[in-house]
């Protein structure tokens, strides 16, 4: 199991510098982007209802279930609009690109909170079996692959070459493996009501990166499409999920 933690973090985090290598070789309209997001979004969702929120109540119950959620939830929406004021989301499509070039340390502390919550639930769902390690990588691989695609417009416009969106995407899906690392190594045996409590604190910070972040993005560049490809990504996640 110590070498599934690598082999899964590691292609969380490979799942963003290909789909950075990717988009920097083919052109994609926005719209296919956007569908390749929202049905990760879709799957995502999936995966913290029925995998994090599922395994967090029977951890520790409702007191861990909502305490964790809700730290969760405000922890990233406090951080996002922390960055947010600070520039450091300028490169995303829903925002101005006005200013000076940005900083490629705050773009990468930007991207870092993003996929701090998806690593920290790999390395809980991987020790807790049941084959929720594979239903959340593959939530994660689908979300990360269009995100690191779609970000490509931002940061060429805002004056990035190649070797430095690579240098960016690199130290993220460094950070997100040595998360996912450190999540299933220390978090292991610990109380089972802290357990619940960080399966929550995931669920609800990857909750409100969805409604902060993904999901706007998505219908901003894909239109009413995207509701249906969101539904599809739940309903395809949920049956492979009863398939143990």
């Amino acid at each position: 199991m110590d070498f599934q933690i690598y082999l899964y973090g590691g292609a969380a985090g490979l799942s963003l510098i290909l789909g950075a290598a990717v988009g920097l070789i083919f052109k994609f309209k926005q719209t296919t982007i956007a569908r390749f997001m929202a049905f990760g979004a879709g799957v995502l969702i999936c995966a913290l209802t029925f995998g994090l929120m599922e395994e967090a109540f029977g951890h520790g119950g409702f007191d861990a279930v909502i305490a964790g959620f809700l730290a969760g939830g405000m922890t990233y929406i406090v951080m996002d609009y922390f960055l947010h004021k600070i520039g450091a989301r300028r490169h995303k499509h829903t925002q101005l690109l006005a200013a000076p070039q940005q900083d490629g340390r705050l773009i990468t502390i930007g991207t870092v909170l993003d996929g701090i919550p998806e690593s920290i639930a790999l390395g809980i769902s991987l020790f807790n079996g049941q084959g929720r390690g594979l239903l959340m990588l593959a939530a994660i691989v689908l979300s990360n692959f269009p995100e690191s695609i779609s970000s490509l417009t931002g940061l060429k416009r805002e004056g990035y070459k190649k070797g430095k969106i690579y240098f960016i995407w690199g130290v993220v899906a460094l950070v997100t493996l040595v998360v996912s690392v450190l999540s299933f190594t220390f978090l292991h045996d610990i109380d089972p009501n802290w357990i619940g409590f960080f399966e929550a604190f995931a669920a609800g910070a990857i909750l409100a990166m969805l409604a902060n972040s993904m999901m706007p993005e998505a219908y901003e560049n894909g239109g009413f499409t995207i509701g249906i490809l969101t539904i599809l990504g739940f309903l395809v996640a949920f049956v492979l999920s009863r398939f143990k």
